[in-house]
């Protein structure tokens, strides 16, 4: 059972208000033996207990025994009211429509209509012993009070009708939400992903189905592309050796698996009943992802699972299509720019070393033929030869870096991506560094990028954070990093069990802090925000 939004507590509260001013109208208005103030002060009492009610059922939502316990005792209430009200021609005996609707909406269908049994057993019961009811009166007084219990039938039929379509709209909101924040998580974590990190997408999208379908055991499993390096195929739910049975099972279907387009059940021997998704490019075939199913559902949950396979291979699709157009354009920006070096150097820098090494020759040649005068000049033409071939060559290294020609260096890109990410959020991003990342490894600048975005990406996201600290000191032999925000925080303990169960920001980031050989610690408490430290030695990944 899920907490009630504000809207249903306001329907709550407007239904107990409307009931309450209907019922009271009719009871001070109705001829009695009671003074006046009393019963204004009774009304009273009833008024400030509404918010109470509320407030009450809406802190017991989701604890079933205490919230039957509070329904018990308001009902009970309600019985003891009737006895100075007038008994059964009290007007308050229609206020166990509240009590009701709660039962109803919130609890099992089984002790909704025990509540309701109960008050009307306990209604005839406690008027036979304190208003001398006779046994053959008792159909009389049901009869006499029928439009009362045939509103109470109504009103437990119908909230448990409109409970069942909450319940089931609460679930498909949660499913929803669930696979776009997933998805959206999946996207974030590739969208700077380096190449080493590619070949763990198999883990990344396996993981993501367990969270996405509840279901202990999924897989990506990719088709090997002889002569060429594949993904690691990975899986989620079993140990060292049976993955490896699988696998080989999975290879064995290999040409079935490449003729399939949408999704597929299939058994695999000693593994059970799978439910399978091709991923395709628009080139060629890349595998499959699959899902064991525990037993045989219902073709809505199916149908269900099927979508989300398909969502996932959507994304798996874009991701290494993307992948390979990332490695086709590196590769032709660096033909191209070594093809641009090598004109430059060819039209100015090499043609000046030749005359240089072409006048050398011939004043080696001739020199004891010149005059000292000549020969100074023929020396201080080759130094001013000499010269000028210096300045082309630091001309040429100038246009080479960004940091000499005044281009954004990646300072300057980390820079731009988090005044985007503030501008696009309202949220201020206070971004310090010392140091210098001249000389900073590429595979270092592409990793700390992704966790300056994944911490800024989460704090604002997951934390709702209106200020992030980034801070980052740049040495030569170390680099540290610290993302502080002033969010919601969140419980760590809690946050290693979802970890654990296959979580994705976290695990993540460890993955890749110590693939560099470095380390990190997050600490956050509800309330107080989050911090995250790294630390990476720079020159690991290299000597790895």
């Amino acid at each position: 059972m899920k907490s009630k939004s504000a809207f249903e507590r306001n329907t709550w509260r407007f239904t107990r208000y409307g009931s309450l001013f209907l019922i009271t109208l009719v009871y001070l208005f109705n001829p009695s033996s009671i003074p006046l103030w009393i019963r204004l002060g009774m009304i009273i009492a009833l008024l400030a207990s509404v918010p109470v009610a509320v407030n009450l059922y809406r802190h017991y939502a989701d604890k079933p025994v205490a919230l039957k316990i509070a329904v018990i005792c308001e009902m009970a209430v309600i019985v003891l009211l009737l006895l100075p009200t007038g008994g059964m021609d009290s007007p308050f005996k229609w206020y166990a429509l509240n009590p009701l609707m709660v039962a109803s909406e919130l609890l099992s269908a089984w002790f909704a209509w025990s509540l309701l049994v109960s008050y009307i057993g306990v209604l005839g019961a406690v008027f036979y012993i304190f208003l001398n009811l006779e046994l053959k009166n008792v159909p009389a007084f049901a009869f006499q009070n029928s439009g009362l219990i045939a509103a109470l039938v109504v009103v437990v039929v119908a909230m448990q009708m409109i409970g069942s379509v909450l319940r089931e709209l609460d679930r498909a909101n949660e499913r929803t939400d669930e696979t776009l924040d997933h998805i959206k998580s999946i996207y974030h974590i590739v969208e700077t992903a380096s190449h080493h990190e590619l070949m763990n997408i198999g883990q990344i999208i396996a993981d993501c189905v367990v969270k996405l379908t509840k279901l202990p055991k999924a897989l990506f499993w990719f088709a090997p592309r002889p002569g060429e390096v594949t993904p690691a195929s990975c899986q989620t739910g079993w140990n060292q050796a049976e993955e490896a049975q699988l696998f080989a099972r999975m290879e064995q279907h290999l040409e079935e698996w490449r003729r399939n387009d949408e999704p597929f059940y299939r058994g695999i021997e000693g593994f059970g009943d799978f439910l399978f998704m091709p991923v395709r490019m628009n080139t060629r075939f890349v595998g499959v992802i699959g899902v064991r199913l525990e037993a045989e559902g219902k073709m809505e949950v199916n149908r269900w699972l099927a979508q989300q396979l398909i969502l996932l291979q959507e994304l798996s699709s874009i991701i290494l299509e993307r992948h390979e157009l990332a490695v086709t354009e590196n590769r032709l920006t660096i033909i191209n720019e070594q093809n641009r070096i090598a004109d430059e150097m060819h039209d100015s820098v090499s043609q000046s070393l030749f005359g240089i090494v072409y006048a050398a020759h011939s004043l080696k040649q001739t020199w004891r033929e010149l005059s000292e005068e000549e020969l100074e000049e023929q020396i201080d033409l080759i130094k001013d030869s000499a010269t000028m071939v210096a300045k082309e060559l630091r001309k040429t290294i100038h246009s080479l870096s960004s940091k000499k020609s005044g281009g954004q260096n990646w300072l300057g890109t980390v820079r731009s991506h988090l005044s985007t990410i503030s501008r696009l959020n309202g949220v201020e991003i206070d971004f310090k560094v010392s140091g210098d990342d001249y000389g900073l490894p590429y595979h270092y600048q592409k990793a700390l990028f992704r966790m300056i975005s994944e911490t800024t990406g989460n704090a604002i996201r997951h934390g709702k954070a209106k200020l992030v600290r980034v801070e980052m000191a740049l040495r030569p032999e170390l680099i540290k990093l610290s993302v502080t925000d002033n969010g919601t925080g969140f419980d760590m303990d809690s946050a290693a069990a979802k970890e654990t169960e296959g979580g994705l920001g976290m695990p993540n980031m460890h993955y890749l802090t110590k693939s560099l050989g470095g380390e990190i610690s997050i600490s956050s408490t509800i309330g107080t925000g989050t911090q995250v430290e790294l630390s990476i030695p720079v020159g690991v990944l290299e000597y790895k």
